[in-house]
C-alpha cells in the first residue's frame, strides 16, 4: 500500500539526480533515536549500527530493519549481512576466480537479536563505537505502510547480489522504506576505492590463470639449450604463448557469460537493473569490459616479454599492466553517453520488431 499523501512528493524526488536524492535524504533523515534495549524497537523500524574499519580510521552505518517478533517478543531483523569469517572464506575463491563471487560476500537474511554473530545482548546495542539507533523518517516522507514494508523485505531474502556501491544494506533498506535504490553514505571515495579494489582481484585472478603458462615455460627452459633459451627470452615460445592467449580468451568468455545471467536474473527480479534498456546497456558494458581486458591482456603479455627479457616474468607483468590500462579505458568508455545512446537505440529496435510482431499476431486473430 503507498501513503497517496507522500506519492507526490516521492515522484519529485524521483526525477532529482541520484547525487540530489542522496543530498536531500542525508538533510531529511538527521534525526536518529538510541535503542538501549530489545523492547525499544518497533515493527518498520529503520535501524543502524555504527562502525569502522582500521582501527576508526573509516567510519560507516550498517543499515537493517525490523520486521516483526517471536514468540518471546525479541525483534527479527533483516539486512544485507554476513559473519567475518565467512566472508574471509568467500574472498579467497573469489579474488582467485574459481567459483565464489563478491557478490556472494553478503545476502539478504533474517536474524533475531540477540544473534551470536550480530548484536550479542542489550549490553552491545550502547556499545562504544558500534551503537544502534533507529532513523526517525518525517510523515511526509513515509511512502509505504508497515505491513508493505516488511513484505518487501521478505520477498528479498536470501538474494546474494551484494554490491559495495550499487546494492548494500543501505541501498536494501531504502528499496524496502521508499523504492529508491541509493546509499547516500557512499560517496565517490569510496566508489573509487571499490574500482580500485575490484580491479586488484582481477589482476590477481589474471596472475593465477597464467600459472599453467608458468610451469610449462619453465619446464621449456631446462629442457632446452641456453643459446635457443637466449633466443626465447625476447619473445615467448608460441605454443606458451598460445596457452596463456587461450586461457585469457576462455576464462574472461566464461566470466562474460557468467555476468550477463546475473544480470537477466538481477532484470527478472527488478533489483538494480529496472528495465529492458537498462538490461541491455548492461551486457553492453559486460562485453566491452570483457573484450578490452581480453585484447588488453594479450597485448600487454607480449609487449611485457619483449619489454623484460625474463623467461614468464615480462609475460605476467606485461598481462596486469596490459589489464589494468585496458579496463581503465573500457571503463570510461560504458560511463560514457555513447554506451546510454547504443542501448537506447537496440532497445527501440526491439520495441519496434516486438510491436510488428504483436500487429501481424492481432491481424491473424
Amino acid at each position: 500500500m503507498v501513503w497517496s499523501s507522500s506519492e507526490l512528493i516521492w515522484k519529485g524526488i524521483e526525477r532529482r539526480t541520484e547525487e540530489d536524492q542522496k543530498k536531500l535524504l542525508q538533510w531529511q533523515l538527521q534525526a536518529r533515536e538510541p535503542i538501549r534495549r530489545f523492547s525499544d524497537i518497533r515493527i518498520g523500524d529503520h535501524l543502524v549500527r555504527k562502525g569502522s574499519f582500521m582501527k576508526d580510521l573509516i567510519s560507516y552505518e550498517h543499515h537493517f530493519l525490523c520486521v516483526g517478533f517471536d514468540d518471546k517478543k525479541n525483534p527479527k531483523v533483516m539486512h544485507y549481512y554476513n559473519t567475518s569469517w565467512n566472508a574471509s572464506l568467500q574472498l579467497i575463491p573469489t579474488s582467485l576466480g574459481s567459483g565464489a563471487k563478491f557478490e556472494q560476500l553478503g545476502k539478504v537474511q533474517e536474524m533475531t537479536l540477540p544473534h551470536k554473530a550480530f548484536i550479542k545482548s542489550e549490553k552491545d546495542l550502547q556499545a562504544k563505537g558500534n551503537e544502534v539507533e533507529r532513523v526517525v523518517w518525517p510523515e511526509e516522507l513515509r511512502r509505504y505502510s508497515v505491513a508493505e514494508v516488511t513484505k518487501r523485505a521478505e520477498d528479498r531474502e536470501g538474494e546474494k547480489w551484494y554490491n559495495i556501491v550499487r546494492n548494500n544494506c543501505e541501498t536494501f533498506v531504502m528499496y524496502c522504506l521508499c523504492g529508491l535504490e541509493i546509499s547516500p553514505q557512499v560517496t565517490s571515495a569510496v566508489e573509487k576505492m571499490s574500482e580500485v579494489g575490484g580491479l586488484f582481484v582481477k589482476s590477481a585472478r589474471q596472475t593465477a590463470h597464467q600459472l599453467g603458462k608458468v610451469v610449462l615455460d619453465l619446464t621449456d627452459d631446462f629442457s632446452f639449450l641456453a643459446a635457443r633459451r637466449a633466443a626465447r627470452n625476447v619473445l615467448p615460445r608460441a605454443p606458451g604463448l598460445g596457452v596463456a592467449v587461450a586461457v585469457t580468451v576462455i576464462v574472461e568468455s566464461y566470466f562474460a557469460y557468467r555476468d550477463i545471467c546475473e544480470a537477466k536474473k538481477k532484470w527478472d527480479a527488478r533489483v538494480m537493473i529496472k528495465t529492458r534498456r537498462e538490461f541491455i546497456k548492461e551486457v553492453i558494458s559486460i562485453v566491452v569490459m570483457s573484450t578490452s581486458r581480453t585484447v588488453g591482456s594479450v597485448v600487454g603479455m607480449i609487449a611485457g616479454q619483449f619489454l623484460i627479457p625474463v623467461p614468464v616474468v615480462g609475460a605476467i607483468i606485461g598481462a596486469v599492466v596490459g589489464l589494468c590500462a585496458s579496463h581503465w579505458c573500457a571503463k570510461k568508455f560504458t560511463e560514457s553517453q555513447a554506451i546510454d545512446w547504443l542501448a537506447g537505440r537496440i532497445d527501440n529496435v526491439i520495441e519496434e520488431k516486438y510491436e510488428a510482431r504483436r500487429g501481424q499476431l492481432s491481424l491473424t486473430d
